[in-house]
């Protein structure tokens, strides 16, 4: 039996993290693999909580991270749960540990593309400072987690009818708060990539329910609005998955949102015409694929809600995560 410690689990994002091991903890034991807390332990597994600090800069987060793994005794891993192709941070930590592997729920499929400069990391803000231009030194310790932040929900699966009041749903936040990163203001990239869309479909007659700037609704009306709307939009946020996603086969709605083919992850949901409809990341094509959706509805709505069910219960069981 090879015993692996979750350590810290009880911190939120690392509780978020971890949560589909725990739930597939039964079946991993079953295959030889146990879950503790406690003191004995063959490898710890660490969540990005514990060894990054992202409320400081990157340089301070990498010596902090540094020196609290200084103190673990024994071998060890470390998980990024963050649902971003981003290393920021993880991998300027992974650079100078003793960290066997660096576990991540997402990847660039293209390698290559963590040597040029983007804005924190996230290829889909554009050029700025941060790379991994050693990417290729560190690649044999980079594998991929088997869990990912769909896999976080245990979704419920509605009946539903074509019948739906709102041809959209935009239920996203925007204008929220300011969010920093390491220092660096985060809430522009953030904000302007959905204001971009929401500006595009003002110009439109089509019926729009959404969220307006910094206000918040509750969670019931929230679902209640996606549940009536034909199409469920999905702008990326601080990582192209959301459990939106997934949300919108609950409802009989239609998915759309920025094209997923460059990442890697397994799970992975995102087929596009098929569980979802793929989209560019700046917009200029989404009333194309709206009059697409809205003009065949009534073929596509169970055609893809059922295929983005059928896929969910395939991929993200407990067994497909104890054997990866």
């Amino acid at each position: 039996m090879i015993k692996i410690k979750l350590y810290e689990p009880n911190i939120h994002r690392n509780e978020i993290a971890f949560r589909p091991y725990i739930w597939a903890k039964d079946i991993l034991k079953e295959i030889g693999i146990e879950l503790t807390t406690g003191d004995s332990y063959d490898f710890a597994l660490i969540a990005q909580a514990s060894f990054i600090d992202k409320e400081t800069t990157l340089e301070k987060s990498v010596e902090k991270g540094l020196d609290k793994l200084s103190k673990i005794t024994g071998d060890y891993i470390l998980l990024d749960g963050q649902d971003s192709t981003s290393l920021i941070g993880t991998v300027d930590v992974l650079r100078h540990s003793k960290a066997k592997l660096l576990l991540k729920n997402t990847l660039l499929k293209d390698w290559d593309l963590y040597k040029k400069g983007y804005i924190n990391g996230r290829v889909y803000w554009g050029e700025g400072e941060y790379k991994v231009p050693d990417i290729d030194n560190f690649k044999h310790k980079i594998k991929l987690s088997g869990a990912n932040w769909v896999g976080t929900i245990r979704p419920k699966w509605y009946n539903y009818s074509s019948h739906k009041k709102y041809d959209i749903a935009c239920m996203f936040s925007w204008g929220d708060k300011l969010n920093y990163e390491y220092k660096n203001l985060t809430s522009k990239y953030y904000d302007e990539h959905r204001k971009t869309l929401l500006e595009k479909l003002e110009n439109t007659n089509y019926n729009i329910v959404r969220r307006e700037k910094g206000i918040r609704i509750p969670q019931q009306q929230f679902y209640q609005n996606m549940f009536d709307s034909k199409i469920v939009m999905a702008p990326i946020g601080y990582g192209e998955m959301a459990v939106r996603d997934i949300e919108a086969a609950s409802f009989g709605s239609i998915l759309i949102k920025p094209d997923m083919s460059y990442i890697d992850s397994v799970p992975f949901l995102y087929e596009d015409k098929k569980t979802y409809i793929a989209c560019k990341y700046d917009w200029s094509d989404i009333e194309e694929k709206v009059d697409h959706v809205l003009s065949n509805f009534n073929e596509l709505q169970s055609y893809i809600t059922e295929n983005m069910r059928k896929k969910f219960e395939q991929e993200y069981t407990n067994e497909k995560l104890a054997i990866h």
